[in-house]
């Protein structure tokens, strides 16, 4: 029995899949034929939690020997668990991979990019859903660990210490003696001036921190196996070398789970939610987990932009508020809120990043796309009606297979005034950054000139 229900790419719909199909390779057999519409409707009500979680639609077709159904992909990548109609148990995993790389390579170039992004992005899990190709469809668990180092390198530059109780002997008794054990010694005359106590001793080498670094040397060890891309484990070296050294005199504590208290600093509560996410994926089972790939392409444009203004005297403002005020009604907006704000001493830019399509769709014609990309234009304009300059200039950013753009202008002719749109293709992967780097600083160059 293959292990993988089915597989598809998010934001996409398959083939109709018909009712033989769906007996032989779906149900493995294991169905009364003559009764499938029942088996699909009981499938449906066993996964239904599972579909919701990953945003799967199953839209079902025809009768009889004509049934078929086909799924709806929406934003998210990931895997789910499939309970079968037949028994109810989950046998089979549901794989969604990204749009625009159906590489067998996607899963792990997307890691790599993740742990460059300034703004990042982590997978989001739904605890007790466990896979049943665990190894084979968890997110790579060595993102998680660059994720844990790099919140650990924070957490060491916070100094964080805790008072620890110490058994120490004094020469003199103090607040602190423990006279009962005292007492004990005061028939041997060479203990009879030994006062036993306990110290309360403020010190960064307290029971928390040894197991954050029983943590920290989990994900030192993922980090360094030799199934990890060279890149990420040249960039970490450097940093697990100073962090080993500055916590030799650490003992790591072993632990199954850090407890999070209300009084720790924020940085510590985040290491240890992270340190706590580490063990789980540690493990041999992984649960079900997904990605949201418009919110992680939203980052990467914004990633890309930031190192693009590099040198050229600007600021940016990823998702900035710009409230609204008076009565607005319970169906209306209390905010717009676009993915950036280029600000220049000289001019304003707004953009919006999609993920969708369009670019690789330019020279198509299409009432999906003319609808589409209609949402996309008018709600970039709204955002562009808030630079104070007459001629507005807006981006509006797409995947595609290589960086380049057009130039769009909107011109009112009794006005005179112009809103210029750049469309914008973008290539969604850690290899192309750098191309698309240099391409937005093109563009920008020229827009400032």
């Amino acid at each position: 029995m293959n292990k993988l229900f089915f597989q598809m790419s998010c934001l996409s719909e398959s083939n109709e899949i018909k009712s033989q199909d769906i007996y032989e390779r779906l149900f493995d057999k294991k169905v009364d034929k003559r009764y499938l519409e029942s088996s699909i409707q009981k499938f449906l009500l066993l996964n239904k939690k599972m579909f919701s979680f990953i945003g799967i639609d199953l839209e079902m077709n025809g009768t009889g020997s004509d049934f078929s159904i086909k799924f709806k992909s929406s934003n998210y990548i990931g895997a789910i668990p499939i309970r079968m109609p037949y028994d109810g148990i989950s046998h089979k995993d549901f794989q969604i991979i990204p749009r625009f790389d159906n590489s067998n390579h996607a899963f792990s170039d997307l890691t790599q990019l993740l742990s460059k992004l300034d703004y990042s992005v982590s997978p989001e899990y739904s605890d007790g859903e466990e896979l049943s190709l665990p190894l084979q469809l968890r997110p790579p668990i060595y993102y998680e660990a660059t994720k844990y180092i790099e919140l650990f390198e924070q957490a060491q530059k916070q100094n964080w210490v805790k008072f620890e109780i110490q058994k120490s002997t004094h020469s003199f008794p103090k607040s602190n003696t423990d006279w009962s054990k005292h007492a004990n010694h005061t028939s041997n005359p060479v203990k009879a001036l030994q006062f036993p106590s306990s110290d309360s001793i403020l010190s960064r080498n307290h029971s928390e921190w040894q197991e954050l670094t029983y943590v920290f040397e989990i994900a030192q060890s993922i980090i360094l196996q030799q199934n990890v891309p060279e890149s990420i484990r040249y960039k970490y070296q450097n940093r697990l070398i100073a962090l080993r050294k500055k916590n030799t005199s650490i003992k790591a504590k072993k632990t199954n789970n850090l407890v999070i208290h209300a009084s720790d600093p924020p940085i510590i509560k985040e290491v240890k939610r992270q340190a706590n996410m580490l063990i789980k994926k540690g493990s041999t089972t992984c649960v079900a987990w997904r990605i949201d790939m418009a919110q992680l392409f939203e980052k990467y444009i914004q990633h890309i932009v930031n190192k693009s203004i590099t040198n050229l005297g600007g600021t940016v403002s990823p998702n900035k508020k710009i409230l609204g005020k008076g009565s607005i009604p319970p169906w209306g907006l209390k905010y717009l809120e676009p993915d950036l704000i280029v600000n220049f001493n000289s001019m304003i830019l707004m953009a919006d990043a999609k993920y969708k399509s369009h670019y690789y769709a330019f020279g198509q014609n299409s009432e999906v796309l003319k609808v589409t990309h209609r949402s996309d234009l008018h709600q970039l304009l709204a955002y562009c009606s808030f630079s104070p300059q007459n001629n507005k200039t807006g981006i509006l950013f797409y995947p595609s297979s290589m960086p380049s753009y057009k130039k769009i202008d909107y011109i009112e002719q009794l006005g005179g005034i112009t809103n210029t749109i750049y469309i914008f293709g973008v290539p969604f992967g850690i290899n192309e950054m750098d191309k698309s780097i240099n391409k937005m600083k093109d563009l920008f160059s020229k827009i400032l000139v």
